[in-house]
């Protein structure tokens, strides 16, 4: 690891983590004019555009190899069914800040578990000890005091987070380099996001001069900045300290819910978003005080 270039690659991590906490700022402003499938499917459609290109400028296309790889490819396809759809209506219906620490809390355990199930990973102490607390967080927000819709909303965001998770584990298996892989899980959203729409019926949007279209279009663009950014910061900096650093996609989603739309979580909501941030931080500093 190059010390000079550690400040670059914190700074990329944190930009990530903002424009992916971002997401839910997006959501809320397109609010109901795409439904969820819908504008997910689009919005892959429009980073697929803009990703391709780059792609092929860069020379990184490489053979599909179907024959190693369309497993994964089907497993791609079957976790992203469950990711956007869910995780549009937590956010519409539960606020930016507790849908995106729920989606998160839910990708920390999930990849623990799905790593430890799919890719043979050790369940060690530290990491059963991140499951227990980021359980105890999700419980906490889950509180008796929230209501039908929100909890409806919030487990959309715990299946989202989870889809997400699996996703992740799937991908990091298949035999692309990371920019082919990139493009491969846009591509499978694109079809799990499609197939979606229909099986719900969601109507189509209304085609003219409406700003929930630059919103789209814009959506698309934080969604590349946050890939790409994250990316490339965690070739800069170790591991262990980009991990704890995307922590920060929590406290910048609670920020923009708060200020931007006047989300006011419970006390006990944001006693369980700060046992999540330190759930998920527990494997990163077991590893780094082990190193």
């Amino acid at each position: 690891m190059n010390k000079a270039k550690v400040p670059l690659g914190a700074g990329l991590i944190l930009l990530s983590s903002l424009f992916y906490a971002s997401y839910g700022i997006w959501t809320k402003l397109m609010g109901d004019f795409f439904g969820g499938y819908t504008a997910s499917a689009l919005r892959s459609v429009v980073v697929l555009i803009l990703l391709i290109p780059i792609t092929w400028k860069l020379k990184r296309f490489e053979p599909l190899n179907l024959k190693k790889n369309w497993r994964y490819i089907l497993g791609m396809i079957g976790a992203s069914l469950f990711i956007w759809g869910p995780l549009y209506y937590a956010v519409l219906n539960a606020g930016v800040g507790l849908a995106l620490t729920v989606a998160y809390a839910s990708i920390v355990i999930g990849m623990l578990f799905f790593g430890w199930l799919l890719a043979h990973e050790r369940f060690t102490l530290a990491k059963t000890a991140s499951v227990m607390l980021g359980i105890i967080g999700l419980a906490l927000i889950f509180s008796p005091s929230t209501s039908h819709v929100a909890w409806l909303a919030l487990g959309a965001a715990m299946l989202s987070g989870l889809a997400t998770a699996l996703n992740t584990v799937i991908s990091k298996n298949i035999q692309y380099n990371a920019t082919q892989t990139t493009v491969v899980l846009w591509v499978t959203s694109v079809i799990a996001n499609t197939l979606m729409l229909f099986v719900f019926r969601e109507q189509y949007p209304v085609i003219g001069a409406h700003v929930e279209w630059i919103y789209l279009i814009l959506f698309a663009g934080a969604s590349l900045v946050a890939s790409w950014s994250l990316t490339k910061g965690v070739k800069l900096i170790d591991a262990g300290v980009a991990g704890i650093l995307g922590l920060f996609e929590i406290v910048f989603a609670l920020v923009f819910g708060a200020v931007l739309f006047q989300e006011n979580p419970s006390f006990l909501a944001i006693l369980g978003a700060g046992i999540i941030i330190v759930a998920a931080a527990v494997p990163y500093l077991k590893s780094k005080h082990t190193k």
